[in-house]
Order: C-alpha cells, then sequence, then structure tokens
C-alpha cells in the first residue's frame, strides 16, 4: 500500500505541475542582447550574468576570454579582459559575483583561479592554482558572495565548495564526489537517493538573504542547500523532463521575494522554486527565436526585479520580467 501511495503521489507531482505553472505567471520577454560574434556587444558562449546595485549587467563572455558590461537596454558600457595568464587576463571566464562594495569576482575555469576587480574592470588581487588542498582548485566554474563578504566558490572537478574572505583567505570547505544513479535519481519520489552533501560535477552557487547556500549539484540534477558553514538543510529536483526535474541543473538565482530561478541545460528552460523547494512555474522552450533557449546558464536578478539569462548556445543574453 505505501508503494501505491508514492505512486499516486509521483503522478500527482506530474499532473499537478501544469495547474502550479499556472498559478505562478508566466515571465514577459523583454529583450535579447548579443549575437554571435567578438566585437563589443558580441558573445561567444555567455556562460554567466550578473547585475550591480546600479543595474549594470556584467556578462562572462567565456569563449571570447572577457567580461562585458552592458546598462539594463543592451548599450555596451564596457569590455575588459583577454586572452592570457596574467593580470586581468582570462583563458575561460564562467563565474561571476558582485559583493556589496560593488567588486567584481570572476571565477576562470582553465587558469584555476579566482580574481577580484573594481566596478569598472580595474584587477585588484587573485588566488587559487590548480591542485585538490584547500586553496587550490580543479575547473572553478562558479563564484557567489555572502553578506559578509565572504566568497564562495564551485570547485567542479574537486566536486566541492570552498569559501574565502573578501581577499582569498581559505575558510572552510565542504563536499565530495558521489554520483546518483540515474535510475534512482528518476524515482527519488518513491525511494531517496540519499548522498546528502556530496556532489557530481556542480556547476553554480547561489547565496540568499539570509546567507543560506544553493548549489546546482548539475549532473546528479538536483538542488541542494547548506547553511553558510556547510551544514546540509535540504534538496530538492531529480532526473526529469516534467516540472520540478532537471537535465543537468546550470544556473541559479535568488529573486526579490526569495525564491529561487534554476536554469535546465537539456531541457531548455528556466524553473522558478519557493525556498523549501516547492515547484512554482517554469518558461522557456529549445529554439533561438525571443523566450527561447539553447543550453541556458548563468541567471541573475536585478533590483527592479528583471532577469536575466545567459543562453549558452545561442550567443545571448534574454532579459524577462514577471507580471
Amino acid at each position: 500500500m505505501a508503494v501505491l501511495v508514492r505512486w499516486a503521489g509521483l503522478l500527482a507531482l506530474i499532473v499537478g505541475s501544469t495547474t502550479l505553472l499556472a498559478w505562478a505567471g508566466t515571465p514577459q520577454w523583454m529583450a535579447s542582447f548579443g549575437r554571435l560574434g567578438d566585437q563589443p556587444g558580441e558573445l561567444n558562449g555567455p556562460y554567466d550574468v550578473a547585475v550591480d546595485g546600479a543595474g549594470r549587467l556584467y556578462v562572462a563572455d567565456a569563449n571570447n576570454r572577457r567580461i562585458q558590461v552592458w546598462d539594463a537596454r543592451g548599450a555596451v558600457l564596457a569590455v575588459w579582459g583577454k586572452e592570457g595568464t596574467g593580470e586581468g587576463e582570462f583563458r575561460k571566464p564562467t563565474g561571476l559575483a558582485i559583493a556589496t562594495d560593488g567588486s567584481v569576482y570572476v571565477s576562470d575555469y582553465f587558469l584555476d583561479r579566482i580574481q577580484r576587480f573594481t566596478p569598472d574592470g580595474a584587477f585588484v588581487g587573485q588566488w587559487g592554482r590548480h591542485g585538490a588542498v584547500p586553496g587550490e582548485f580543479d575547473s572553478p566554474s562558479d563564484v557567489a558572495v555572502d553578506s559578509r563578504g565572504n566568497v564562495y566558490v564551485i570547485d567542479t572537478y574537486n566536486h566541492r565548495v570552498q569559501v574565502f574572505t573578501a581577499d582569498g583567505q581559505f575558510l572552510r570547505q565542504w563536499g565530495r564526489r558521489a554520483k546518483v544513479s540515474n535510475v534512482r535519481s528518476a524515482l527519488n519520489v518513491l525511494v531517496d537517493e540519499h548522498l546528502n552533501g556530496a556532489f557530481y560535477y556542480p556547476a553554480k552557487i547561489a547565496v540568499g538573504s539570509t546567507d543560506e547556500v544553493y548549489v546546482a549539484d548539475s549532473y546528479n540534477n538536483r538542488v541542494q542547500i547548506f547553511s553558510p558553514e556547510g551544514a546540509f538543510l535540504r534538496k530538492w529536483g531529480g532526473l526529469g523532463i516534467w516540472g520540478g526535474r532537471f537535465r543537468v541543473a546550470s544556473g541559479l538565482a535568488i529573486d526579490l521575494t526569495g525564491d529561487v530561478l534554476v536554469a535546465d541545460f537539456y531541457n531548455h528552460r528556466v524553473q522558478k522554486f519557493s525556498p523549501r523547494g516547492a515547484y512554482l512555474g517554469q518558461f522557456g522552450s529549445e529554439g533561438n527565436q525571443p523566450g527561447r533557449f539553447n543550453g541556458p546558464t548563468g541567471v541573475a536578478v536585478s533590483a527592479d526585479g528583471s532577469v536575466y539569462i545567459a543562453d549558452f548556445h545561442n550567443s545571448r543574453v534574454q532579459k524577462f520580467v514577471w507580471p
């Protein structure tokens, strides 16, 4: 009988997602910024986005090895960085975070380091090198900053989160490598997949207003939430195509109400959840038309509630607003 009840719950989750989607509403598409190329205002594999307090949009233009800065209407304000290993140079910038003091942190996936800049792109400092001991990285893919200015780094191939002070002093770390089987992930409404606190190629990280830490545990197809000290709190997701499930969770942002936006790479959509993981809705489908995606990655929310999505394979950023 317990199995039948659990299967009924699975069916309710699948069918019920449509009702929840209608309740949450659908965001309105506003604009697309960028196209494939290497000139200012053009992009090649935009991997992450961030918005500062003045409403300026920062884009990690990964395959052009640079950061671009736009205003809210898509006008280019600045371009900084170039290919190289020196200060202010990049091999593959994949993660962006902006601190309350305006500092811009950039993770470099190939150079295994974090760089810190002023809002205008002046180099401030850096830390990290290739390796597995604390303070070293193996393909850091994203970065986030909490209310105290501490910097959280997704250390993808070391399957962990590392935490540093604003100037790069190591504080702590958590995580280990463990893969949830696809079958167990798809059926985790019946049997919990366990492996709490373990990761399998995590890709993105975000910090909420209470400093809870949200991690896109990408190839385990789930989101895990931790205290700032790394204590496991809760999780949601699992492999699938219906609402609340993922095929590689590839981006994270917290909106103005505390709800969580998650980019779903191979389902070509963005999903919305409550802070406790209740599925609220989704938008997007595969394509290159306005409002559609081809591998969404970075997600950012501005102070006016606008949502920006890095549309990786379409080499553009799309802007939405909730009704």
